[in-house]
Parts: C-alpha cells; sequence; structure tokens
C-alpha cells in the first residue's frame, strides 16, 4: 500500500565504498515478455523518433510508479517497434548492482530508476549521461510544463541527469472532521502546528499528532533544521549540526512527542502513514507519494475526511522535496532509444495515463490543472511549489548513506531522554566531522 523503498535504513557505509563494493543480485529478477498489465489508453508520443534500435533494458527498482511503466510498456513497444526487457532488483542492493554495472562497461541498461539521494554517488562516478540538451529540445518532454521550483531536481553540477519519476514533497496531513469540531485551521507555521497537536491531543478526540521519531527520524529533523534557518554542512562540507538553529529545531522536533501516539518513538516511514489511517491522529507531516494510500478507503477508515495543505513555515519557508529519479547510464548502447521510451513514459502526453496507472505524481502543471484529476487527487495543487518557498532535497552528498545513519543513531538518543539536546547534537557534530571529510572534493 505504501511506499515501501523509504523504510530502509541503509548500513553505515562510506559512499566510495558504494562505487568499488561487490554485491549480491540474488533479489534481481529480469522479465523481457511484455506485461500482462498494460493499459490500452497511453498515447503515442506527439514526436515521433525513428526507432535506432530493436530493444531495450530498463533497470527499475519495485515501485508504485515502476509498477506503472511496466503496464505503458506494451503501448510503447506497439507505437515505436521497441522491444522491453525489464531488469528489477529491490532497494537495498539496487543502487550498488546498477552501479557496478555501469562502471564496468557491460552496456546492461539503456534506463536506470535510481533514488535521488544517490545521484551524487552516480553522477561523480560518471554513471549517467548528461540529459540537458534532450529536455532543453524536447518539445514532448516540455520542461516548461514543470513549475520552476521543480525543474533542477536531478541536476548536479549544472548537468541533469535524471528525470522526475515522482514529485514528493513534505505535506500537511489532517482529519477535517477533528478539525472542525474543534475550530481549527491548518498551520501555517510550525507554533500553530504544535498548538493544533497540543489542542486535539486536549480534547481527548485523538493524538495531536504523527511524525517518524524512528529509524527514519532524519526526515522530519532536516525538514525542522531548514525551517528553524539551521544548515547540515558548510560549502566546505563541516558539519554544522549544534548550531543555535539546529538546536531550536531538534528541542521543537522533541516537545512533539507530547502529543505523539503510544509508540512514535519507534516509528518508521511507513509506520507513520500507517498510524494515521488506521487510528485517530488529528494530523501528520508527511510525503505526497503517501497519497495512494492515504486516500484509499479500503485501507484507510477516515479517508472522506483527510485535507491536505502546505508545511508550516518556520523562520524560513521551506520544503523537503523527495522522490524518484530516471535517467540514461553512461554505458547505454541506445541511449537514443533510451530517451525516446522516456520521453513516451513521462512526457506531457502520457502524463495523465502514468498518474491512473498508480504512479506517484509527477508535478507537472498540466496534471496539476486538470479538473478531473483535482477531485480525485487533492494533494496536487501542492505539488506546484511557489517559487518564494526554499526546495531543499536530500543532501547530494556521495556520503549520504553514512551521514543519515549516523544522525539517525545519535538523534534516537536525543528523542528518548538519554542525553540532552545540545549535548547530543554536539556528539553528532563531531560523529559527522569524519564521514563528511570523505566527500570527493
Amino acid at each position: 500500500m505504501f511506499n515501501k523503498r523509504r523504510n530502509a535504513v541503509l548500513v553505515a557505509t562510506a559512499a566510495a565504498a558504494l562505487v568499488l563494493a561487490a554485491c549480491s543480485s540474488s533479489e534481481e529478477t529480469t522479465s523481457t515478455e511484455e506485461t500482462e498489465a498494460a493499459t490500452s489508453s497511453a498515447e503515442t508520443s506527439t514526436e515521433e523518433v525513428a526507432s535506432t534500435c530493436e530493444s531495450i533494458n530498463v533497470f527499475l527498482i519495485p515501485s508504485p510508479s515502476a509498477d506503472a511503466i511496466k503496464a505503458m510498456t506494451p503501448a510503447f513497444t506497439e507505437a515505436t517497434g521497441i522491444d522491453v526487457a525489464f531488469t528489477e532488483v529491490e532497494y537495498g542492493t539496487a543502487h550498488q548492482r546498477a552501479l557496478l554495472s555501469i562502471q564496468s562497461g557491460q552496456g546492461e541498461f539503456d534506463v536506470v530508476q535510481f533514488d535521488n539521494t544517490f545521484l551524487a554517488a552516480f553522477a561523480k562516478a560518471g554513471a549517467l549521461t548528461d540529459i540537458s540538451d534532450w529536455v532543453a529540445n524536447s518539445a514532448e518532454y516540455d520542461i516548461n510544463d514543470i513549475p520552476t521550483s521543480l525543474q533542477n531536481y536531478g541536476n548536479f553540477d549544472g548537468a541533469k541527469y535524471g528525470l522526475m519519476l515522482s514529485t514528493e514533497p513534505f505535506i500537511q496531513w489532517y482529519r477535517g472532521d477533528i478539525y472542525d469540531s474543534l475550530g481549527l485551521q491548518p498551520a501555517t507555521t510550525w507554533d500553530e502546528y504544535k498548538a493544533n497537536a497540543d489542542a486535539i491531543q486536549a480534547s481527548g478526540q485523538a493524538s495531536g499528532q504523527m511524525m517518524g521519531f524512528g529509524p527514519n527520524t532524519t526526515w522530519w529533523w532536516m525538514q525542522l533544521v531548514w525551517s528553524f534557518g539551521g544548515t547540515l554542512y558548510d560549502s566546505d562540507f563541516n558539519p554544522t549540526v549544534n548550531t543555535p538553529e539546529a538546536v531550536a529545531a531538534t528541542e521543537y522536533y522533541k516537545s512533539l512527542l507530547a502529543s505523539s501516539p503510544q509508540g512514535a518513538l519507534g516509528a518508521t516511514g511507513d509506520d507513520v502513514t500507517l498510524q494515521f489511517v488506521g487510528s485517530d491522529i488529528g494530523q501528520m507531516v508527511q510525503y505526497s507519494g503517501y497519497a495512494a494510500g492515504i486516500f484509499d478507503p479500503e485501507n484507510s477508515p477516515n479517508a472522506a475526511n483527510i485535507r491536505v495543505a502546505p508545511v508550516p513555515a518556520g523562520t524560513v519557508n521551506t520544503v523537503e522535496l523527495a522522490g524518484w529519479n530516471i535517467g540514461i547510464p553512461s554505458d547505454s548502447p541506445s541511449p537514443e532509444c533510451g530517451w525516446q521510451f522516456l520521453e513516451y513514459m513521462l512526457g506531457k502526453t502520457n502524463a495523465k495515463t502514468l498518474l491512473e496507472n498508480g504512479a506517484a505524481a509527477i508535478g507537472r502543471i498540466s496534471i496539476i490543472d486538470d479538473p478531473s484529476l483535482q477531485e480525485k487527487y487533492p494533494y496536487l495543487s501542492l505539488l506546484n511549489i511557489a517559487p518564494d518557498v526554499v526546495v531543499n532535497t536530500y543532501p547530494q552528498i556521495v556520503v549520504w548513506p553514512e551521514f543519515d545513519k549516523v544522525s539517525s543513531d545519535n538523534l534516537a538518543k536525543i528523542l528518548s531522554g538519554e542525553v540532552e539536546v545540545q549535548a547530543g547534537l554536539d556528539a553528532l557534530q563531531a560523529a559527522l566531522e569524519p564521514v563528511l571529510a570523505k566527500e570527493p572534493k
């Protein structure tokens, strides 16, 4: 039901090891047959490109977006004559598997899906093709159909290496029935968010709020640090996580435990959503990528009462943006055909078809403004992030997996009360120094 890939806690390993380490392919499955789940509604691209290949191999990581791509592939093959084989590898080993293959120059894949957290590792390893010119010159992809605030997603060091396969900003979810009964309005600031949570908790109707305080704690902590005017590291990759701004953000984060349901302290990213839809909780901050499950009445008893609003603002009005990327590996034997595949799947013509096949929404203006979709997907308007909102993605550093693990482990001690906030962040600062020192300059 939910976005399982984000629930993995990656082992603490230097990102350079991702480039060199051996990996197991025991979770890999390859299919050369057209998927039976094909939809007949996918349309032919408005930019017909003469096929220069008979087949391509597409590397996917299991996700709703990957399933939607597979469902649309028979129509792509019919329109272009290009057969598509899929290699699917579970999230835990997918990035190693893809990167090692590309670096070996096997020419195994023509298209590769990856999480934005690994963009830096792939780009610095020379594993991705710069698709900037294709994007700029494609009327079918139509970069101007994507809000300006989102157009740089998939960019690294001035080049575009990935297209958005999903657009997943943090948003505020709340129970309209509980809010109405208490006369509450969705929060525009973090002070208002806490006041609403406290009021809901005091009413006895429900737990006040839900965020993740477990293995994925860095998701929410980063949002708050940025909102409170803090940073994670400076331009020389020195950590900056024990500043007054970071302390204030972490103290605020910890204070929300008082209005959270029992068990929140260990909640993973998926647990946050599961508890929100399965019990009485007044409000939640979570990625928009969970929307399909949240609004599914079969799995979400209060689906009809759930409403959405932008994430609250702090000293800085900012939103954390996550989501899948997909691009063309640097050793692709057929990069032009890989681009033709991406253009067909992610271009303007078939954007609605991709969404209706179960993919997480891509923030296209033509999708966001489509009246036929707005009622079914009420969160779509929030994907059009205003130009004055600062968009922060996961840190574009090669050592992100280790940074994430070290941060999560140290934050757990703070949230549990094992250490005080300032002392805990001082310890995190010291622990991150050797991690960030490994970042390739």
